[in-house]
């Protein structure tokens, strides 16, 4: 029970900082520079899962699979991501070139991104070995303890004004720190002799079989970002970066009901259910099952409630009257959240049963109309049309994968 009240705390930390700082940089930036900042996030969200291909999810099911061959998994998996590292390089400047983003952004940027794609390994990680309170103290480090250091130096000891590349940098110390404390941590507890590791021993067929296994996720995971996060690139072609600024506040702020669910949820109750279901016992499966549906659907109301008293109070501090004109926004985005974490039951489940291609599908179909209804609405209707995309694409794939799911259900049965 302490532990879990530990994590609670650690968790809640952590989604407090990055709550406050969404709230505070959109208080203390122009709504343009809000903008800017907000397709770097987005830009660095995409990125970071095609830098990593969803390669965890053949990891991990490997591991709790071959428990006895994990650390040559791990051996493996850091080379294939260090290759993925130096072959984004020109993939960057690529992307760069293309003036979304200024170019001065793109020396902090990639080193964020290679700095956050390892916080984020590591924090599956110690989750998968059972090790919940030290990932949670790694995403303190990387959510919340630079953003404190951060407030101290500037506004405290320097009184600066906070600006876009001061924040990217503050960042870049909070990812270094967190993997210096996890790389510090397992060599403390002795529990892997590392002069018994074969640091340069690759087996380059379990990376290809990983590529190929999660290419299905990747190509699912990209559909759901491309859901997620298309239409902020669509908004600023179509109507400016303010208009991004004002649109990712929003979103940013109903998307702390899919940041609650992911971090108390699903890295606590998803290998739990991975295993049971590795384990054939029906009992323990139905078991975990009910946890998993029970705690999702509590967390997902409650944080919505309270999330949606929060947003008035908020807007009347920030005192820009162009967020206030698009509030309905915020409860359509809020509203299609909600719907995206009612599928995550089935999504675990397909995925629990290895049933990659129902997985894929749903959210390919529901990118695709997401695109088709941004590219025809938004230069008509605004940023409302953007907030209404989403809730069909995320309705759409609730409704595909509980169909899939209950297919899959009657096969089991037989």
């Amino acid at each position: 029970m302490q532990k879990k009240i530990l994590a609670l705390v650690l968790r809640g930390a952590s989604m407090g900082s990055k709550f406050l700082l969404i709230i505070g940089l959109s208080k203390v930036l122009t709504t343009e520079d809000y903008g800017v900042f907000s397709l770097i996030i987005t830009t660095l969200t995409f990125l970071m899962f095609f830098l990593g291909l969803d390669f965890y999810n053949f990891s991990h099911r490997e591991i709790i699979e071959k428990d006895h061959s994990k650390i040559q998994f791990l051996v493996n998996q850091f080379w294939f991501h260090l290759f993925c590292y130096v072959l984004y390089i020109p993939i960057i400047y690529l992307i760069f070139g293309a003036d979304i983003i200024p170019i001065t952004y793109i020396y902090p940027f990639y080193l964020l991104l290679v700095f956050e794609h390892l916080g984020q390994e590591l924090f599956r990680f110690f989750n998968l070995f059972n090790k919940p309170n030290i990932a949670n103290l790694i995403l303190l480090i990387r959510t919340g303890f630079w953003i404190v250091i951060m407030l101290i130096f500037e506004y405290l000891i320097f009184n600066n004004t906070l600006t876009i590349t001061s924040i990217l940098y503050y960042w870049i110390g909070g990812s270094l720190l967190a993997i210096i404390f996890a790389i510090a941590y397992i060599i403390s507890q002795k529990s892997v002799n590392l002069n018994d590791i074969n640091f340069f021993k690759i087996d380059k067929s379990w990376i290809k079989a990983g590529i190929r296994i999660s290419i299905p996720f990747f190509l699912g995971t990209i559909a759901y970002k491309v859901i997620e996060y298309s239409d902020r690139y669509m908004i600023d072609w179509f109507m400016g970066k303010a208009e991004v600024g004002v649109y990712s506040f929003f979103a940013n702020f109903a998307n702390i009901v899919n940041i609650v669910v992911n971090t108390i949820t699903i890295t606590l109750l998803v290998p739990n259910l991975l295993r049971a279901v590795s384990s054939e016992k029906e009992e323990e499966i139905k078991l975990k099952t009910k946890q998993f549906s029970r705690e999702l659907y509590l967390t997902t109301l409650l944080v919505s409630l309270i999330i949606v008293g929060l947003i008035y109070p908020v807007l009347s501090w920030l005192d820009k009257p162009e967020f206030s004109a698009e509030i309905r926004v915020y409860f359509v985005i809020l509203l299609a959240n909600i719907l995206f974490n009612a599928s995550l039951i089935y999504h675990y489940l397909l995925y629990a049963y290895k049933r990659d291609k129902d997985i894929l599908m749903p959210a390919v179909y529901a990118s695709g109309t997401n695109i088709l209804l941004n590219v025809i609405f938004i230069p008509i209707f605004g940023l409302i049309a953007a907030a209404l995309s989403t809730l069909v694409s995320f309705g759409l794939i609730l409704i595909l994968k509980r169909k899939f799911w209950s297919k899959t259900k009657n096969l089991e049965m037989l």
